[in-house]
């Protein structure tokens, strides 16, 4: 017997009275049919509601051949009248989100023709994918005309067509049903097959915020949130936005200059350091001359100086060796010769000292194990 589907005709059901049909228990759960309900199953591109049957915690409700089953933590007796409760804070904002993406859609479509193919809301974002190309004026116009709905506070309301009727609407929908069609109109804006709980007046999602849109097989990924979650990322962009003013003794309006000048003193700051270390490595270099082949010690330097310090010596030495130490009988190395191939030198010395690096012909750099010692004696 099918379950009655209260939120279908009064998304605004926060408590109410039902009869247990079955129970039935697997797998340390409880799987509950009642005889209706206002907790909306899983479906859509949507969670299923959260709330509470009696001292039970809804745990997951899904439909299945129009059954209704709300999975639950605790058993209930067949034909036991039970009170139920939903996590209305939870159900609202998903009502405001839901239908804001209506609006989105809608407008998408109004202004440019797209579909929308591809939709999934979680209790922190919407994903919205629409088959067409859109750019940064597009998304723009879309936000603002989306958020013109709201302002205008319009109507949305539920239609039950029959099939007679269905072919004389002109209606979204991403699957092509002709029977038991529930239809979400929002009054100048959107006409859609939806099965979920939507807000009576546009006004009550209270705002609509695009946070970014990428390419995404030919048409465009979208991503939003609206209403209370558009107030709590403001809330949240706002108090960091506060702290970096504080840290930058920026004005409001002013950041995005303040942080384009601290990035361009770290990256003078950066360049004299680099070349600050490059000279401090040149001094702190520990030579080993033998015949054209220098082996080169400089302790505490990274691969950039070196590479530096490499470039020198290639012009005086045939082969030149330079060696770091990271830690304790570790080594970072750098290997080279203007003229001549160092592959195979490279590979013996990593087979040597249990290393591992490559490069090309006259270059190569890599990681070996093994003190200062061994390293002088392997290259005599």
């Amino acid at each position: 017997m099918p379950t009655i589907k209260l939120y279908e005709n009064d998304s605004y059901i926060k408590e109410f009275s039902a009869t247990v049909v079955s129970c039935e228990e697997k797998d340390g759960a409880y799987f509950l049919v009642l005889d209706k309900t206002a907790f909306f199953p899983e479906g859509g591109g949507q969670d299923a509601d959260k709330g509470k049957i009696g001292e039970a915690d809804i745990l997951d409700v899904q439909i299945k051949n129009e059954v209704i089953y709300h999975k639950v933590n605790k058993p209930f007796n067949e034909n036991e009248e039970v009170n139920c409760q939903l996590d209305w804070n939870t159900r609202f904002v998903r009502m405001q989100n839901h239908t804001g993406e209506h609006i989105v859609s809608g407008v998408i479509h109004s202004l440019f023709g797209y579909n929308n193919v591809g939709f999934h809301m979680n209790d922190s974002l919407i994903t919205l994918d629409v088959d067409g190309p859109l750019t940064e004026e597009n998304i723009k116009e879309v936000e603002l005309k989306s958020n013109k709905a709201i302002y205008d506070n319009k109507s949305v309301k539920a239609i039950y067509p029959t099939p007679e009727e269905l072919p004389g609407y002109d209606y979204r929908s991403k699957l092509d049903i002709t029977e038991g069609v529930r239809l979400i109109e929002i009054e100048d804006y959107d006409l859609c097959a939806c099965c979920a709980p939507h807000v009576a007046k546009t006004g009550e999602i209270g705002i609509i915020k695009i946070l970014s849109f990428i390419p995404y097989k030919k048409g465009t990924r979208i991503e939003m949130i609206c209403g209370a979650l558009a107030l709590n990322d403001y809330q949240t962009l706002h108090a960091t936005n506060k702290a970096v003013m504080n840290m930058l003794s920026a004005k409001r309006f002013e950041i995005a200059d303040s942080v384009e000048r601290l990035q361009n003193e770290i990256a003078t700051l950066k360049a004299e350091n680099k070349k600050l270390m490059g000279e401090m490595a040149s001094l702190k270099m520990e030579k080993h001359i033998n015949g054209n082949t220098a082996c080169v010690f400089i302790d505490g330097v990274s691969y950039d100086e070196l590479r530096n310090c490499s470039n020198e010596l290639i012009e005086e030495y045939e082969y030149c060796y330079l060696f770091s130490n990271t830690d304790a009988d570790n080594f970072i190395y750098v290997v080279s010769s203007k003229e001549n191939n160092v592959r195979e030198l490279v590979q013996n010395l990593n087979k040597a000292f249990n290393g591992k690096g490559g490069g090309r012909d006259t270059y190569a750099q890599g990681k070996i194990i093994g003190t200062k010692e061994s390293i002088l004696e392997y290259l005599k």
